[in-house]
């Protein structure tokens, strides 16, 4: 597998909203609206790149920023191909590559995700174990320090 990635454009759309006909991924997501298409191409607040191999697109990842210190992350997996390893794979590429650009990538998962869970420890994530005000787990990576 070997993963790329490119800047979501509008022709995503269609394919990346029929992955939210997935029940699990629709109550784990927003749907991708018109007003989210355009906070994350707009490039001050957010950025979001498709994940594709061998020119399919099998994911899409979402970094909301206050600076470029620190990035909020979020992963889709076309629910088709869950339960492969594909969100490893894409998390793990994006940490070796765009992911660079952040010092500390945060995620906040609930408690009854066991996937995405699993799929963040494996690439390196810290799980807080204690809950935030929300209810989610922080998961946090901090970028390697290069010596």
């Amino acid at each position: 597998m070997q993963i790329i990635f490119r800047p979501l454009t509008g022709n995503d759309l269609p394919e990346l909203r029929a992955w939210f006909a997935d029940a699990e991924l629709s109550r784990r997501l927003s749907f991708p609206s018109v007003e989210w298409f355009a906070y994350v191409t707009a490039g001050a607040d957010a950025r979001c790149w498709v994940a594709l191999d061998a020119g399919r697109i099998v994911a899409a990842i979402q970094v909301d920023h206050e600076s470029s210190e620190v990035g909020y992350l979020d992963l889709a997996v076309r629910p088709s191909l869950r339960s492969q390893g594909i969100g490893t794979a894409v998390l793990a590429a994006f940490l070796s590559g765009l992911g660079r650009a952040y010092a500390t990538l945060e995620g906040r998962i609930e408690p009854d995700n066991a996937a995405s869970l699993a799929c963040c420890r494996r690439c390196g994530f810290e799980i807080l174990p204690k809950p935030d005000a929300d209810g989610l787990h922080p998961a946090i990576y901090r970028a390697p320090q290069n010596s």
